[in-house]
């Protein structure tokens, strides 16, 4: 009886430390949206008067007629399908004129880049001029997005990204560049959503160079993406029609576009306090061999005294 709850006593003590040597629950990432082929993403659309009747024609109810600024804003009343988008570059501006076209537009942007375009204090303070964005947009009930330069999108992006409903990464100046803009676009997309998981994202491309590269460049990046947004210009009409329609219609995957992300040479990190494999196996071996060890030692000790005991009785 002795060696019984003794063993007892070895096996509590051990079941209690075991829990210490398994990984803690490791937060899970925000998923990205199940998007199995390009044609799922919604495009939103740099209109121009080319443009407006063909955008009737090929658009689905879920994309984007987009001005890039509030002169322009005659063109939305030509759309007669999918949602309309004005852009703003000062939140000072958006503050005055979103209401007296509020009952015109669906959505309302916000393009905060460097340089004079845009105030100076808000460029001081992208959250709270995003902050402000969004008070004005749920005034009106409507939907903000958020189209920063690269260098606002790296040091700002997650920090704003609770405030807004879409986030536009602009990609159009090294879109040539398919590692460049993966780079860029996959780690951030992940941060975004970490930080909003209610968010859109897409990225902006030009309607330059070679169409089928553009798409799958898309392609690579799919599961990261809701949607793409498109700039065009009168110049290239012809390369923006021809861009939404490969789009539209490239339903599986073209074999060259392969999703990349940088992967680390070195030993993985521990991460929040999450133990590595090798470290939750080696404390099981470690447990499981002391355990052994004291059930051997038990059973041998019994066994003695159960001879002992035979020998007692000759």
């Amino acid at each position: 009886m002795p060696e019984i709850k003794l063993f007892l006593i070895v096996t509590l003590f051990f079941s209690s430390i075991m829990p210490s040597l398994k990984s803690p629950t490791m937060k899970s990432l925000t998923p990205a949206p199940q998007v199995e082929s390009v044609s799922q993403l919604w495009l939103d659309v740099s209109l121009g008067p080319p443009l407006v009747e063909w955008f009737n024609e090929v658009a689905r109810p879920d994309d984007i007629a987009r001005v890039e600024r509030v002169e322009e804003i005659g063109l939305l009343d030509g759309v007669t399908i999918g949602q309309k988008l004005v852009v703003f570059k000062s939140a000072a501006e958006a503050e005055r004129l979103v209401p007296t076209i509020a009952n015109q537009v669906d959505m309302i942007g916000y393009n905060l880049e460097q340089g004079l375009a845009n105030p100076a204090d808000e460029q001081a303070d992208p959250v709270g001029s995003a902050r402000r964005m969004q008070a004005l947009a749920q005034r009106y009930g409507l939907k903000l997005a958020f189209g920063p330069d690269h260098d606002f999108a790296l040091s700002d992006g997650v920090a704003v990204a609770p405030y807004v409903d879409m986030f536009v990464l602009q990609v159009q100046r090294v879109q040539t560049e398919s590692d460049t803009v993966r780079d860029f676009v996959l780690p951030l997309a992940s941060q975004l959503r970490q930080a909003n998981p209610h968010l859109e994202i897409s990225v902006q491309l030009r309607t330059e160079g070679n169409v089928e590269g553009l798409v799958d460049l898309i392609d690579s990046m799919k599961t990261s993406l809701d949607g793409v947004s498109i700039l065009t210009s009168p110049e290239t009409v012809e390369t923006a029609m021809a861009l939404i329609t490969a789009l539209q219609t490239r339903t599986t995957s073209d074999p060259r576009a392969v999703p990349t992300l940088p992967v680390p040479e070195a030993a993985p990190a521990i991460i929040q306090g999450v133990r590595p494999t090798w470290l939750h196996v080696g404390g099981a071996l470690i447990v499981g061999a002391i355990g052994g060890a004291v059930a051997t030692a038990l059973l041998c000790s019994s066994r003695a005294k159960a001879q002992h005991k035979q020998y007692d009785y000759d």
